[in-house]
């Protein structure tokens, strides 16, 4: 399919419908990538036997006919969120004035459609140029997709100095470069300095090592500790605790805990307990006992205890979908790029503190994005002179727009003034993020599982839900049963 044909009608700009993220002397300007909002529903054909029902913005640029256009594909990571979208669309009009070779186009697809939607572009022929922000798991479900960097970055004698060759190295996939360190995003515990002060609280510590005082003692910060105080945060229309005997669960205004959007897959959040991989050395499909220890915590978390939102919590009027911005969660477990969502008009004052530990050892799992150029792009030469621009002068203004703390030494106390002046007059301790770091989790949780690696996840994001959603879940039969399905997926050939 022609290019002009792929920008007019093929290119979708998804809505979010879920989760309410020095310039050159300006050129003669592009035409901009405006949208629209179609308020209409479209089937977009996935291969030949596949439909997905979308609701489409779709974009309506102009293809200039004396410019190189190159896509970039947005959501297949970060970047689909509805705050996200307006802030996009003025950096590619900032660069698409900033010189007169390229016109840069931009796709964005709601993440929970971006996979199925990107195959069916690959299948058509009509293969994007550049896709990111994107991380581990969005790469691994498109093996042998994206091209190899290093002739590129060879030919342009781009300089890496300032980056950790460990980062660098996160990048190599299957022995090729296929991203340069962008952003990395580690983890820790957003809280809500008013709700634990309406209740008496402590916050929770923010240096490692040390101890938190509850009930007058001092407890390690570890899950048990994080149970405790969640049932003192969590609180019904009356003003009850769920440490009263009078705390009524089918009434919570107040929920103490929640895994921030992190919580879709159980191999994302169960590895807090540690990490692992969910298959062993023979290839056999395994749910690590620590994985069952976090999987049972959050489970019981949410339909005993009642500290956590269920699924149909989360998504409520209470919490609208984005449970710590609304002000009725006291602790939020995530990483740096939830620093794009938070409303500071309805969360005034939050800080940050380390993630708990299991067992005395802290997991505290890493995010590490990047931009990929795809290895059927008709235009990598031009799509890396973009890439450039994403880590190098536009850098900046991409940092803010994906709260990503830059991979590069130089310009991270930048990016945190930044978060700084967002956020003010509210002042967050950001060591608490740098002091993460060393915990990351290796191997990391969303490393690939093979060929199989999609449907694997699907069957992840199943029992999640089921998690989220199931009060009369028996999780060990679950689990058990869980295993078989996910070996049998790791096992059989892939569809061809």
């Amino acid at each position: 399919m022609d290019k002009k044909l792929f920008a007019a009608a093929s290119l979708l700009v998804i809505v979010a419908t879920v989760l309410a993220a020095c310039a050159p002397a300006p050129a003669a300007p592009a035409p901009a990538a405006e949208k629209v909002i179609v308020k209409e529903t479209v089937a977009v054909p996935v291969e030949v036997t596949k439909v997905v029902q979308q609701t489409v913005l779709a974009p309506t640029a102009t293809p200039a006919k004396d410019r190189v256009q190159i896509y970039w594909y947005i959501g297949l990571g970060a970047g689909a969120q509805p705050a996200q979208i307006p802030v996009e669309k003025d950096w590619v009009d900032k660069y698409n004035k900033s010189q007169n070779e390229i016109q840069l186009i931009p796709i964005i697809v709601d993440n929970k459609y971006a996979g199925d939607n990107l195959t069916a572009q690959l299948a058509a022929g009509n293969a994007p140029d550049i896709v990111g922000p994107v991380g581990a798991e969005g790469r691994a479900a498109f093996p042998g997709a994206f091209a190899d960097l290093t002739p590129l970055v060879k030919e342009a004698n781009y300089d890496l100095g300032d980056v950790d060759p460990a980062f660098t190295k996160f990048f190599v996939e299957e022995g090729k470069m296929v991203g340069l360190p962008f952003a990395i995003y580690p983890s820790a515990l957003f809280v809500n300095k008013d709700l634990f002060k309406e209740a008496k609280l402590d916050l929770p510590p923010q240096k490692v090592g040390d101890k938190y005082t509850l009930d007058g003692k001092q407890v390690d910060w570890d899950w048990d500790a994080v149970l405790a105080v969640a049932k003192k945060l969590t609180v019904d229309k009356n003003g009850n605790d769920a440490t009263s005997a009078k705390f009524d669960p089918k009434n919570i205004v107040q929920y103490g805990f929640k895994m921030q959007w992190v919580d879709d897959n159980p191999r994302w959040f169960a590895t807090y307990w540690g990490a692992a991989m969910p298959v062993d050395d023979k290839g056999n499909a395994v749910i690590p006992d620590n994985w069952k220890v976090g999987m049972k915590w959050y489970y019981d978390a949410i339909w005993k205890y009642h500290v956590v939102p269920s699924q149909a919590a989360d998504s409520g009027d209470l919490l609208k979908g984005n449970a710590f911005s609304s002000g009725k969660v006291a602790m939020g477990l995530t990483h740096t790029w939830y620093t794009c969502c938070i409303d500071p008009k309805i969360v005034p004052n939050w800080d940050l503190a380390i993630v708990p530990s299991y067992q005395g050892k802290i997991t505290a799992k890493m995010h590490a994005d990047t931009f990929s150029i795809m290895k059927d792009s008709k235009h990598p030469k031009e799509a890396f002179k973009v890439y450039q621009y994403m880590l190098g002068a536009g850098s900046a203004d991409l940092y803010k727009i994906y709260g990503a703390l830059p991979a590069r030494v130089s310009q991270q106390a930048a990016f945190w003034a930044g978060l700084d002046k967002t956020y003010a007059p509210n002042k967050a301790n950001w060591q608490v993020m740098i002091s993460m770091i060393p915990f990351m989790d290796i191997p990391n949780h969303q490393a690939g599982l093979g060929v199989n690696n999609n449907k694997a996840n699907a069957a992840f994001t199943k029992f999640g839900s089921d998690i989220k959603s199931n009060d009369k879940l028996d999780m060990d039969k679950r689990i058990t049963d869980f295993v078989a399905e996910l070996d049998k997926i790791l096992k059989e050939k892939p569809a061809q």
